[in-house]
């Protein structure tokens, strides 16, 4: 296995960092601390500290949009849309990025407060759900309920047992079908 390039050591760093205490408090020196590398390393790599954001934002999207693709059972481009939105449905109830729940959910926050960030986040949500008012209105509430279901587990709420959980899945993933 190889070892990750400077630049995508630096994002991780600032990933961990920013789901510590958000995006907006991600300064290079505590990057760098976290990341293991200089300082000059961080602003080479990221010159602004904009640049850092967007690329760190990047990334957790991009981990996201690889986690939904594990739930499709064929190539994306074969896809139907519904089968696309099944997979986003089941990815949102997972957050499986590999970021903490909380860390992320604060992230996504942070990007939301922000303009500049919001079409990263609208350009995954777009890729495997379309306009949202064109959804029927069970795959809106399925939706909407996967989002529920992500936000009370990275707030370390998630009231529902294993096996009722897996039910609900399947019951939104039903939805979204119609």
């Amino acid at each position: 296995m190889s070892r990750p390039s400077a630049r995508t050591t630096i994002v991780r760093g600032a990933i961990r960092v920013a789901a510590r205490t958000g995006l907006g408090a991600l300064t290079f020196d505590a990057v760098a601390e976290e990341a293991g590398v200089t300082k000059g390393g961080v602003i080479y790599h990221f010159p602004t500290k904009d640049d850092l954001v967007r690329a760190t934002v990047q990334e957790i999207i991009d981990q996201w949009d690889d986690d939904v693709e594990r739930y499709l059972d064929e190539p994306y481009a074969s896809a139907s849309r519904e089968d696309r939105i099944v997979a986003f449905i089941l990815s949102s109830a997972t957050a499986g990025t590999g970021i903490d729940g909380v860390g992320e959910l604060s992230a996504l926050v942070d990007v939301m407060r922000d303009e500049s960030y919001v079409e990263i986040w609208l350009s995954l949500r777009d890729k495997w759900v379309g306009d949202i008012a064109t959804l029927t209105r069970g795959q809106q509430i399925a939706l909407a309920a996967a989002d529920g279901i992500w936000v009370d587990e990275a707030m370390q709420q998630a009231p529902y047992p294993a096996g009722q959980r897996d039910e609900i899945l399947a019951e939104l993933a039903r939805m979204a079908r119609g």
